[in-house]
Order: structure tokens, then C-alpha cells, then sequence
């Protein structure tokens, strides 16, 4: 776990002489890494990152860390600011990681378009467009533009709960309706 080399900005003296904080030079973020790289890899794989991932967190967060240096941005802490990047960082995988897994699972659990049947698609549809009206444009709205409850009751001047509660009489009027002119298998 080596750290890429720096090159950055070295404590101006102008700067240090009048008391000034000065930008974190090239070799205290290395001397940071020095010290606590270790530490920061043993947070980032007790937060549940395997090996590559933690370490791609700690060298994510010396360049973050080098980056703000190079932008003049001082750093008052550096090692409590290395560890909450990190942390951040940490969580941030797990976050896309759920994100990905979630839109995953919806993505399987739609079938393709391709998979349904034409012929069904077109009795669903027709059924819906026997609905009363306001029925028909909730499901409309709903599953053929894919807008929120919200969304529609704001379009309809109606309330998300008279939106939802549409939805679900025309759907099970359409269970209904459907099973009917299938009739028992």
C-alpha cells in the first residue's frame, strides 16, 4: 500500500513567518500516510470493504487530500479529515453498492417488454379503456408515463391518496373483468 507520488505546494515562509496557516505541503500528506495509512486501511476494512476497495478509500483520500493542498485549502486537522473521508468514502461504497443491488432487483422483477405477450397487452389496455374515466387516466398516468402518486394528483386536482386509492379499485375491477373473459383454465 504504497503512496502515489506528490507533488505539491511547500509551506511558503512568507506565510509561516506572518503566523499564517499554510496549505498542507507534499511531504505532510505523506508523513499522514506515513502514520495513520494503516489505520485508515484497518477503518475502511472494519466498515466492510474488501482489500481493493480500502485501499482504493485510502489512496482516494491522500489525493483528496493533496488536491485540497494544491487548491490553498487548509486543513486544520489533517488526520481527523483523513479518517472522516475515509469513512465517508466507506459508506459511500456501500451506498452505490445497495443502489446498484436495488435497481438490480426492480430491473428482474419487471418482465421485458419483449416477454409479454402483444395480445395480452392489448386486452389489458382495452379493458382499462372501458374504466371509468378518471380510473382510466390514474393507470394511464401510472404505468404508462411512470409518474408518482404525487405527481398525478397534482395533474388531476385530486389528492396521492385518491390517486392510490383509484388505482387500486381499477386494478382489481380489471382482475376481475379479465378473469371473467378468461374464464376458468
Amino acid at each position: 500500500m504504497g503512496l502515489i507520488a506528490l507533488q505539491g505546494p511547500k509551506a511558503h515562509p512568507a506565510e509561516a513567518a506572518a503566523g499564517q496557516p499554510a496549505p498542507l505541503a507534499a511531504t505532510a500528506v505523506e508523513d499522514i500516510h506515513e502514520r495513520r495509512g494503516r489505520e485508515l486501511f484497518g477503518l475502511c476494512r472494519r466498515l466492510g470493504l474488501d482489500d481493493d476497495a480500502a485501499n482504493d478509500a485510502v489512496q482516494e483520500t491522500f489525493l483528496r487530500m493533496w488536491k485540497e493542498s494544491l487548491r490553498g485549502i487548509v486543513i486544520h486537522d489533517p488526520e481527523g479529515w483523513a479518517f472522516r473521508v475515509a469513512y465517508r468514502l466507506a459508506m459511500d461504497h456501500h451506498r452505490l453498492g445497495r443502489l446498484a443491488r436495488s435497481v438490480a432487483d426492480r430491473l428482474a422483477a419487471r418482465p421485458v417488454a419483449d416477454e409479454i405477450d402483444p395480445a395480452d397487452r392489448m386486452a389489458v389496455w382495452s379493458a382499462v379503456d372501458r374504466l371509468p374515466p378518471r380510473q382510466r387516466a390514474v393507470l394511464y398516468l401510472r404505468y404508462r408515463a411512470d409518474m408518482s402518486y404525487d405527481r398525478i394528483a397534482t395533474i388531476m386536482g385530486i389528492t396521492a391518496n385518491g390517486a392510490r386509492n383509484d388505482a387500486s379499485v381499477a386494478t382489481a375491477s380489471l382482475r376481475r373483468r379479465l378473469a371473467s373473459e378468461e374464464g376458468p383454465r
